[in-house]
């Protein structure tokens, strides 16, 4: 699994770099890629895990950010405006966003990277409502993928958002605005005081 070690840090040519297709069937170092991004996201929700391996704990994680760069990237975060409070965990290869919608919104208390250490406060980023996505989804437990289409909103859609961002050599801070600077609503879905919440 990856370490805190292993994070590339803002101020990196890897963060800036638009990322290859992932070829199939999958090379050994993909799968190793994958599957170490798929587990990061499981030691990320629980708190003794995330103590004994000494991690910064997040809802999503990009190949780019451990030096790969590669179309893959791992996301596991709760939609908080489903009264069924539904999770959204996925390792996504050759992810496309293939809709988006007009309206705009932005998380109240900004957004965090695990590859950005500085503070951000007082800026924010926005992010479509919703969008329309297909890929491949990864497999942790035979190692397949299968092609996948689906529709986000809300908190599943930013995280998409930022992570396919990390794609295209993108970071949330590069897209940060003061508030009276965006024409968008804020997205009530995460205690701002939760910061982990909004680490990707």
């Amino acid at each position: 699994m990856y370490l805190s070690k292993d994070i590339v840090k803002e101020g990196s040519q890897i963060l800036k770099n638009v990322s290859s297709k992932v070829n199939l069937p999958l090379s050994d170092e993909d799968l190793s890629c994958i599957r170490q991004l798929y587990e990061y996201m499981i030691v990320s929700e629980v708190d003794e895990l995330v103590e004994k391996y000494k991690i910064r704990p997040g809802v999503g994680i990009a190949a780019p950010q451990v030096g790969v760069n590669k179309r893959m990237f791992a996301m596991n975060c709760t939609d908080f405006l489903d009264e069924n409070q539904k999770k959204y965990f996925y390792a996504f290869i050759n992810p496309q966003i293939t809709a988006k919608s007009k309206e705009m919104v932005y998380l109240p208390g900004g957004e965090g990277c695990l590859s950005v250490d500085r503070e951000t406060d007082g800026l924010l980023t926005p992010r479509h409502l919703k969008i329309a996505v297909k890929g491949l989804v990864f497999d942790y437990a035979t190692n397949k993928c299968k092609n996948v289409s689906m529709t986000l909103f809300g908190y599943p859609a930013i995280v998409f958002q930022h992570e396919y961002d990390h794609l295209d050599g993108i970071l949330y801070t590069d897209k940060m605005y003061k508030p009276e600077e965006i024409d968008a609503i804020p997205l009530y879905t995460v205690d701002e005081s939760d910061d982990e919440e909004t680490e990707e």
